[in-house]
């Protein structure tokens, strides 16, 4: 057999993950500077710092779980080739780092739950893309029905259309991970991954999982092949998504984050939008110049290693046996922060690639004769 080699269409997907990093470390980033959840953010942060935030919300809030969600079914669609228990076999290494990245390290980290949803879109890998389509449709409509228009319901019959923040817990969060107490900061993020529990489960199932199934179906209906013979109708679709995923957000910010605001934004405005940028990553990726589009493909083919690395290098940055800057920082210097290390990963993943240093994608190879490039 003969060396296998990627077709420009196959190599989108590493330039769409690529891109999409920068989207999920500025998500990543903003729970390693405060406890998001804990928080309402039009009481807790003011002036420029809320107006900043606002922006990042409406760009990545409810939209990075589905985007890394299309991308990882389209990659899982894509390696069909190799087999579906070497793919499984992947998967669980993948499953294992991650774990040990929300257990030692991050423990917002909702990863796990992407590559554990995946074993099941393993199922309608090699099937008609219909049947994928028509299941993530089903899935997500269901989503739409119980999570978003029910709770809008419940929102607008409620007194209640904000969550205070919970002073006691925030400063809870800030004490543990400024400390130099590595056990504690352990045991915080087993409480975060273990209370998680019925809501990360729930966005699993409706949320994570229908994009997965989107990504296959547009793997088996050579997406990338559709957008290269239909560009105007493409580009319609993808600014018809992105306005109305945008627009959508934007009443979340408009309407201070009330229950109906918010559970419109982040259920609906979010995963639109994720298929907005998807999209449009797909699209530019024939036009822009080789050298700049290796640069984003490299480091989605160490897309692994960059998010663990990223992780590892943000801990020391923000908790107390590092610069401890946890809670002391603008989402300003947040996003200063995060845009540093994308581009010194940039840099080394690129480096990794040109002088073949082996990673934790190495683990990915069935054998030399199926390397892909």
């Amino acid at each position: 057999m003969g060396r296998f080699q990627l077709n420009d269409s196959n190599r989108h997907i590493y330039f769409i993950g690529g891109t999409a990093l920068s989207l999920l470390f500025l998500y990543s980033g903003l729970f390693y500077m405060m406890p998001l959840h804990e928080i309402n953010p039009f009481e807790y942060f003011f002036g420029r710092d809320l107006n900043v935030y606002n922006i990042v919300d409406i760009i990545t809030g409810g939209s990075i779980l589905p985007l890394i969600s299309i991308i990882t079914g389209y990659i899982i669609s894509q390696y069909s080739y190799k087999g579906k228990k070497h793919i499984a076999k992947v998967l669980a290494f993948m499953m294992l780092i991650l774990l040990l990245n929300t257990v030692l390290i991050f423990g917002f980290d909702k990863m796990p739950y992407v590559i554990l949803t995946a074993f099941i879109g393993l199922f309608f890998v090699g099937r008609h893309w219909i049947i994928s389509l028509a299941a993530s449709l089903a899935l997500f409509a269901l989503h739409l029905m119980f999570n978003v228009v029910l709770e809008i319901i419940s929102g607008l019959n409620s007194n209640i259309q904000h969550m205070y923040s919970g002073i006691q817990r925030v400063n809870e969060f800030i004490s543990t991970y400024r400390s130099s107490d590595y056990l504690s900061m352990v045991n915080m993020n087993v409480d975060i991954l273990s209370g998680a529990g019925a809501e990360s489960l729930y966005s699993a199932l409706f949320i994570i999982l229908p994009s997965i199934l989107l990504g296959v179906a547009l793997k088996e209906l050579d997406f990338t092949t559709f957008i290269k013979d239909s560009p105007f109708l493409s580009a319609g679709i993808i600014m018809a998504l992105l306005a109305g995923g945008i627009a959508t957000k934007l009443l979340q910010v408009l309407s201070l984050g009330t229950i109906t605001g918010e559970t419109l934004g982040e259920g609906f405005g979010g995963p639109v939008t994720a298929i907005g940028y998807f999209m449009i990553l797909a699209y530019i990726a024939d036009s822009l110049p080789k050298p700049v589009f290796e640069v984003f493909y490299n480091l989605g083919k160490y897309g692994l290693t960059s998010y663990i690395i990223f992780n590892i290098l943000m801990m020391f940055i923000f908790y107390g046996f590092g610069l401890a800057l946890y809670g002391q920082i603008s989402v300003q210097m947040l996003i200063l922060i995060v845009a540093a290390l994308y581009v010194l990963l940039m840099i080394l993943m690129n480096l990794a690639a040109k002088f073949n240093i082996p990673l934790l994608e190495q683990t990915f190879q069935t054998n030399k004769k199926m390397r892909r490039e």
